[in-house]
């Protein structure tokens, strides 16, 4: 099957992969299907990208990689809409922000997606864990001192 992204051109990808989120992303209700795609080549930063709109596609990547401790806060509820009730199905990937200097990139960690890898269904929760932000640094200040020598 091919799609458009607006981001990466056209794409040749496997229906099987398509994640369906029943009630859409928040603040994009009417968009359900979506397909995770490798946006820059060896990066953690994966594109979500909509099968159905060119045009909407969210930056994304596993907050484990740069918050080791980070937890998404699931009601049981969340689960059933995943049809599991195990958590080593699960992967959590947020929303990430990329301004025009991308040491200021910012990740959403209290609006995190949870996708089953085995069912391919997802949503996206309101973490309410206040000890999370909307915009989460991703690039702490010691690692842009590190990587400007």
């Amino acid at each position: 099957m091919k799609i458009v992204s607006g981001k990466i051109g056209e794409i040749e990808i496997d229906p099987a992969k398509i994640i369906t989120f029943a009630d859409g992303v928040i603040g994009f209700p009417d968009f359900k299907r979506y397909v995770e795609l490798e946006f820059l080549e060896n990066s953690p930063l994966k594109l979500l990208q909509a099968v159905d709109s060119s045009d909407l596609g969210f930056i994304m990547i596993n907050p484990l990689i740069f918050e080791p401790d980070y937890v998404a806060d699931v009601t049981i509820d969340e689960l059933k809409s995943l049809n599991t009730d195990k958590p080593e199905e699960l992967v959590t990937m947020v929303f990430v922000t990329i301004p025009e200097d991308p040491y200021e990139m910012t990740a959403n960690l209290q609006g995190p997606v949870i996708i089953n890898l085995n069912s391919r269904l997802a949503v996206q929760i309101v973490n309410h864990n206040q000890k999370y932000s909307t915009k989460h640094r991703i690039l702490k200040a010691d690692r842009q001192a590190s990587n400007a020598q």
